[in-house]
């Protein structure tokens, strides 16, 4: 005769296994579709959870939930009833063949991610159609909080759609607008998640002291917000002071301190001959490619990186060569 322990085990089993089959013959879970070139990408999907903003950018096995096998027709699901309640940050990776399979490509058209939100149960459709990039038309249907999430993309990467042969005045002023714009869109959003994921798009540990104002009352807005999320951005501000001196205190020194600090710095600066000692090894071989003519898109084709991070070394260098045009970096000597 069968314990019954193990008979309660064996249902269990059943019923478990009946739930997971029944949710894919409804459609539902996370389900993808993506075009790639199945020569140079492995035909696997990875789906991990992202614990905090700050490891956006960061990858180990640890954080990977679930493998997902590719058909020809370039489909792959996921069980979404696996996941913890409540909304979280996901993302969906894939691998070249010749890579371990917890690797990550920021920029470039191998960019081989994207991220979404989803809660435990969802029914979310992905497509990914084909392009230049792999990453290419990215739709998220089915969870509303990710068409707010694609909009936020969609600010964030319009930097990089613009023509960087303008002049430093309109890029500063268009830089401007789209940080008003993903402060606006965190500001007025009632998604918490989806309200982070918008301030994260902006430094907003620099932005802290010229936007005192708003990221007070944002940490005030969310203070009851009991997420691993929203604890991590929260430990990023300096915490208020009680007694009320250590802002003079500051001031104090401040007033002190900067005339000697400036000082130093100009007879330091009068000491470097050439300014192009200030520029690193990268932004040298920018700065040259530059003199000789290349575009920002041929530069980045040239170094292997992408078109956002040669945007940001010409920044660096007409920042710290003084300079402020293309014009005067070629004619730089």
């Amino acid at each position: 005769m069968m314990h019954k322990g193990k008979v309660s085990l064996i249902l269990l089993l059943l019923l478990t296994n009946a739930n997971i089959w029944l949710n894919k013959a409804s459609g539902q879970g996370i389900e993808g579709e993506i075009i790639f070139d199945t020569s140079f990408w492995a035909p696997v999907a990875y789906l991990s959870i992202i614990p905090d903003f700050s490891q956006m950018n960061t990858m180990s096995y640890e954080t990977i939930v679930e493998r997902a096998d590719i058909d020809a027709g370039g489909r792959y699901s996921f069980n979404s009833e696996i996941l913890p309640e409540g909304d979280h940050l996901y993302r969906i990776h894939f691998s070249r063949k010749d890579d371990p399979p917890a690797s990550l490509i920021i920029g470039g058209r191998d960019e081989n991610h994207f991220f979404f939100i989803s809660d435990k149960g969802c029914n979310i459709k992905i497509n990914s159609r084909g392009g230049d990039n792999l990453i290419n038309n990215l739709s998220i249907e089915g969870y509303a909080p990710n068409k707010s999430l694609l909009e936020i993309n969609g600010i964030a990467d319009y930097l990089d759609t613009l023509d960087y042969y303008g002049t430093n005045l309109n890029r500063d002023f268009i830089k401007v607008a789209v940080k008003e714009k993903l402060m606006e869109y965190a500001d007025t959003c009632n998604n918490p998640l989806v309200s982070l994921y918008a301030l994260y798009q902006i430094d907003f540990e620099k932005d802290y002291i010229q936007n005192k104002d708003f990221y007070d009352n944002y940490l005030k807005k969310w203070k009851k917000e009991d997420s691993g999320y929203f604890r991590v951005f929260m430990s990023r501000f300096p915490e208020k002071s009680s007694g009320g001196g250590l802002i003079p205190l500051i001031a104090i020194i401040v007033i002190l301190v900067l005339p000697f600090l400036i000082y130093n710095y100009r007879k330091r600066n009068k000491k470097d001959e050439s300014p192009i000692k200030l520029l690193s090894i990268q932004e040298r071989r920018v700065f040259s490619m530059i003199q000789q003519g290349f575009s920002n898109k041929e530069i980045s084709d040239e170094l292997g990186i992408s078109l956002s991070t040669v945007k940001t070394h010409v920044n660096n260098i007409y920042s710290k060569l003084k300079i402020g045009s293309r014009k005067e970096a070629i004619d730089f000597r």
